[in-house]
């Protein structure tokens, strides 16, 4: 900062706003932040351009490029809720072919797994019903199709992976689960204090009472719906029993399972490691349905 507190130099400015010089250089050669210049032809920047580096970097945590932050720091016509409903788009196409890509990945390493095993007898639980496959070249589909875990399937599946992993218009993106409660607050709240899932919104009819919910895990959606005769959905505490259940993968699932447990939540069985390929345990839901969590194995089981 020079003498007279108003202005700093782009060293000082560089070590007070965490980022480099190099980076401050390049914002003013794109012309998106422009100091003053000495004489001598040093950067200085004043209070203006520090605001304006503040709102450079909050947008950019916002994932928006430098042109759209140009944008909205120039063009009055500029929208930061039309910015980020394209960021938005953007990252969602950009989530989307990264879970193909995981898929496919997946899809390779069962096949290495059976090939070392001599396998050939069925899919790998962990690579999903369809091999990971989202191009409609399902080995059932191919008139002869090569034995799972044979040479020819291993190759076949790795150069699946090089595949365009483009998402058309018309194939189907993401599953968003919907359990059915008798008390959607209550079950809210056991989600989220319990099992650690993420609070969503929950919405209340004019009486107050909460008629659909939402918790959330890193990847999607967890819908709560009310229970509804006319649709033929019941609380599985109603009928005694599930007809099917939630798996949800964490990132440590022996640490999930203690703090579940510390928590009050009811296990029903501790963390296993699975042929499928995963450490996994059972606990019950808020009300009393069957729920999974597991985390993926670094090293496969053994054969």
């Amino acid at each position: 900062m020079d003498d007279d507190g108003v202005s700093w130099r782009v060293g000082d400015l560089a070590h007070a706003s965490g980022l480099t010089v190099r980076t401050l250089h390049h914002y003013d050669d794109v012309g998106l932040l422009r100091p003053e210049r000495t004489s001598a032809g040093h950067r200085v920047y004043r209070r203006a351009h520090v605001e304006r580096l503040y709102r450079i970097s909050v947008l950019r945590r916002f994932g928006v490029s430098l042109d759209d932050i140009a944008a909205a720091l120039d063009d009055p016509g500029w929208s930061l809720d039309g910015a980020l409903r394209g960021q938005l788009a953007a990252l969602e196409d950009q989530v989307l072919r990264t879970e193909r890509l995981l898929h496919r990945l997946t899809d390779v390493t069962s096949g290495l797994a059976e090939a070392s095993s001599g396998g050939g007898a069925g899919a790998v639980r962990g690579g999903g019903a369809d091999g990971g496959r989202h191009t409609g070249d399902d080995d059932a589909a191919e008139p002869n199709p090569a034995p799972r875990g044979s040479d020819v399937d291993v190759c076949r599946r790795l150069l699946a992976v090089l595949e365009d992993t483009a998402v058309v218009a018309t194939e189907p993106l993401r599953r968003i689960a919907v359990l059915v409660y008798a008390d959607l607050e209550a079950a809210h709240r056991h989600l989220v204090d319990v099992f650690g899932l993420t609070p969503g919104p929950l919405h209340r009819d004019d009486d107050g009472t909460v008629v659909h919910g939402e918790v959330r895990t890193a990847d999607g959606v967890v819908m709560l719906h009310r229970v509804a005769p006319e649709w033929r959905l019941a609380s599985p505490a109603t009928l005694g029993a599930a007809t099917g259940m939630l798996v949800v993968t964490v990132q440590d699932v022996d640490a999930h399972h203690s703090a579940v447990v510390a928590r009050g939540g009811t296990v029903t069985y501790p963390p296993t490691d699975q042929p499928y390929g995963v450490r996994e345990y059972g606990a019950l839901g808020p009300e009393g349905e069957p729920w999974s969590f597991w985390s993926p194995l670094t090293e496969p089981p053994p054969a």
